[in-house]
């Protein structure tokens, strides 16, 4: 039984945020300022071969930080577990716009990766959907789908919002395995699963249960496909403004982009 009082909770979870997510920040920020004042001073003053050599392996450093970074923050992530919730502040976001510039950025941020991958929405809510939640973790949600998607051979995935508030989201890939499934239906972890790592499956059940979504099994012929049940929505008027701020829209539109920019150099291989 949890014994902590909601306050404690916060507390515990502001900590575990601020503490250990801002302690790998700080020390990835080293890292990579090392690794970029050492780039500088090989591309200025070594000479040939030590400055293609060590610009070489300075690249790929580079790599397996961002990489690293992604993992850290994901493990972070998932250690705040349900705290996500009272942690993120969920704003009315407007979800069919949102995504639509959410799947031009990927297809941007895939192509840059080497993978001509076609991320494309279809709207059959016939006015749009609002809802409160926070778009970081909408993005971290998809982030991880698509690059999953990616990996597994799909050059194509859609994303579907329906008139009965409902995410659907399908590929043209293999198909998950039913362990796989059962991790992002269920949050149940196979031993064997684990081996090989199901880091991705797990942060998106973390987002959906902290964005109020209810992943669902989706039938489909072909490829993973999966559904999010959304919750209900009653606008409040005197917030509508402020979160359709074009300076917001700037501003999200570029967490977004370095979020799915992070997650596919980091998940996928590059050229």
């Amino acid at each position: 039984m949890n014994t902590e009082t909601p306050n404690a909770a916060q507390e515990n979870g502001s900590l575990l945020r601020g503490g250990l997510k801002g302690r790998l920040a700080a020390d990835f920020c080293v890292l990579q300022g090392t690794v970029d004042a050492l780039t500088r001073y090989l591309e200025q003053q070594a000479p040939e071969p030590v400055r293609t050599t060590g610009l070489d392996a300075l690249r790929e450093m580079s790599r397996r930080i961002l990489r690293l970074e992604r993992l850290a923050d994901n493990a972070a992530d998932l250690a705040l577990g349900t705290q996500l919730r009272q942690l993120r502040p969920a704003l009315p976001l407007e979800l069919v716009e949102h995504l639509r510039a959410l799947c031009a950025c990927a297809e941007e941020e895939l192509a840059a990766c080497a993978h001509a991958a076609s991320v494309a929405l279809r709207d059959e809510t016939g006015g749009g959907l609002w809802l409160e939640a926070d778009d970081a973790l909408v993005n971290g949600l998809l982030a991880n789908l698509i690059s999953n998607s990616v990996r597994a051979g799909a050059n194509r995935v859609e994303l579907t919002c329906t008139a009965d508030r409902r995410l659907l989201y399908r590929d043209n890939g293999p198909g998950a395995d039913p362990a796989a499934t059962d991790v992002l239906i269920e949050g149940a972890v196979d031993v064997d699963l684990l081996h090989k790592g199901a880091t991705g499956l797990l942060m998106v059940r973390e987002y959906a249960g902290a964005l109020g979504w209810k992943p669902e099994k989706l039938e489909a012929d072909t490829g993973f496909a999966v559904a999010f049940v959304l919750p209900q929505h009653c606008p409040d008027p005197s917030r509508l403004d402020l979160a359709d701020d074009s300076k917001s829209r700037e501003q999200a539109a570029a967490v977004c982009r370095y979020r799915m920019r992070r997650e596919f150099f980091a998940a996928l291989d590059t050229i």
